[in-house]
């Protein structure tokens, strides 16, 4: 969705006014030229409240709520912000930006994810995938056989290029079957399996993948 041409150019407060406006009570993000050059969008909430201003968290209820955020991490912190879990003012002050708000204060970092560092556990990940006859193979070889406990009749795994082509690491895990999945009720073709994976660390992505 592209924003109206009379945005352009113009402060994230005349957006929020306008947006209001038009009855538009929805947060909004924003995609400019600091922006992009940081890897980040602006997360652009309500204008302050009352209480955000006596609270000195913003110098008036002129000033627009914002957050620059990481454009990976725009998600997880929507849905915290959302469901309460977190804030935007928890982020600035995460962020060090000086209070009370102005609507163009500064802020020296883009917000992150926060939590857990996703990028040391992507090792550890697990995914689900449902791999088509020739993308896989398999062995009943008795060594193989018994790292797995209920001990199963055969055990599969990627080929390799079916890996490497979906930056996985392929193992040998127990076979599962395919059913119909999401609401086009995709099917599959016979002796299509579902199999558990890990992810490559570092794969890369192309950027219009994301």
């Amino acid at each position: 969705m592209h924003a109206p041409d009379d945005y352009l150019g113009k402060s994230h407060q005349y957006m929020r006014a306008k947006e209001t406006e038009a009855g538009n009570a929805d947060q909004f993000i924003v995609v400019d030229e600091a922006a992009k050059s940081r890897r980040a969008v602006w997360y652009v909430d309500q204008f302050a409240n009352e209480d955000q201003v006596d609270d000195g968290v913003a110098e008036s209820t002129d000033v627009v709520m914002k957050i620059l955020i990481q454009t990976e991490c725009l998600g997880i912190n929507y849905i915290n912000y959302i469901t309460a879990k977190s804030s935007i003012e928890e982020g600035l002050d995460n962020c060090e930006v000086e209070l009370p708000l102005t609507n163009d204060f500064y802020q020296p970092d883009p917000q992150d994810c926060g939590g857990p560092d996703f990028e040391y556990r992507q090792p550890q990940q697990h995914v689900w995938v449902i791999a088509e006859p020739g993308e896989f193979e398999e062995s009943t070889d008795p060594e193989l056989l018994n790292d797995f406990s209920p001990r199963p009749d055969k055990v599969i795994r990627l080929t390799e290029d079916a890996a490497d082509s979906v930056g996985l690491v392929r193992s040998w895990t127990i076979p599962g079957d395919t059913k119909p999945i999401d609401l086009a009720q995709k099917e599959f073709p016979d002796g299509a399996v579902v199999l558990q994976q890990k992810c490559k660390p570092g794969f890369p992505w192309p950027a219009d993948s994301l």
